[in-house]
């Protein structure tokens, strides 16, 4: 399994961590099965081409299933890293897992159709083909709906990485049990802080997409605009948590 590889491996974990999760849970090999279901969903999404034009055509949905499945394998990541560094096996955490997993699954669908939309808005404007712009807000979607998706999918990511967070405070709380590290509080605080950070994007577009700025289709380009400050917003924070590590653990950082 990709999970016990990575383990194996050390990949993405940090050597003065100490890792309290190395054993395999059943709730981890129930999350990878979910997660491993969410993409043949996304697969699955597409009809089968019974024609060569159809083949043609099925490659324009490459890039958007790229897009979906790294944001997937994004949040299947941040899971993996929880668990290996807490190893949790109560209620608490069984609930909150529980919950990821069944917002991941209501979340696949409008990511694959928003990212699909997205990628051909992009290319249509490189092309300068407005046809393909009428299509999409007539057959696609119409524009008095581009607000709804907005509003589904904005609140969809903030309740994932929502979950996330509650799930590092959890382990915040508890970490007179797990006796963690200074170290440790650091970077626990650091994963949950990040967590918040990527809600808030979505948040904001959600917001602009409720206020109605302007008209449908303007506001739908201004509430999607509003996710380019994920590469703006986490290397700023991510560069400040390196300045603070470095100036609280020289010895280590």
């Amino acid at each position: 399994m990709v999970r016990e590889t990575l383990k194996k491996n050390r990949i993405g974990l940090n050597p003065h961590f100490n890792y309290r999760g190395e054993e395999q849970t059943r709730i981890e090999a129930f999350t990878d099965a979910v997660f491993a279901f969410a993409v043949t969903l996304l697969v699955l999404s597409n009809s089968i081409p019974e024609t060569f034009e159809d083949l043609k055509a099925s490659f324009s949905d490459i890039i958007p299933f790229g897009l979906a499945i790294s944001i997937l394998v994004s949040i299947w990541f941040d899971h993996y890293i929880f668990s290996i560094r807490y190893g949790f096996r109560d209620g608490y955490i069984t609930m909150l897992n529980t919950l990821l997993l069944f917002l991941v699954l209501i979340y696949v669908y409008p990511l694959k159709f928003l990212m699909s939309l997205l990628t051909k808005m992009f290319y249509a404007l490189i092309a300068q083909d407005f046809d393909i712009y009428r299509t999409l807000f007539t057959e696609v979607i119409r524009p008095a709906d581009t607000w709804l998706l907005m509003i589904f999918y904005g609140l969809g990511v903030v309740a994932i990485f929502g979950t996330l967070a509650f799930m590092y405070l959890y382990a915040l709380k508890r970490r007179g049990e797990l006796e963690l590290s200074d170290l440790e509080i650091f970077e626990t605080k650091t994963s949950m802080y990040v967590n918040l950070c990527l809600m808030v994007p979505p948040l904001l577009s959600s917001l602009v997409a409720i206020s109605g700025i302007g008209s449908m289709t303007l506001n739908f380009i201004l509430a999607g605009n509003i996710y380019m400050l994920y590469p703006i917003l986490i290397p700023l924070y991510s560069r400040y948590r390196n300045k603070r590590r470095k100036l609280l653990f020289p010895d280590i950082a």
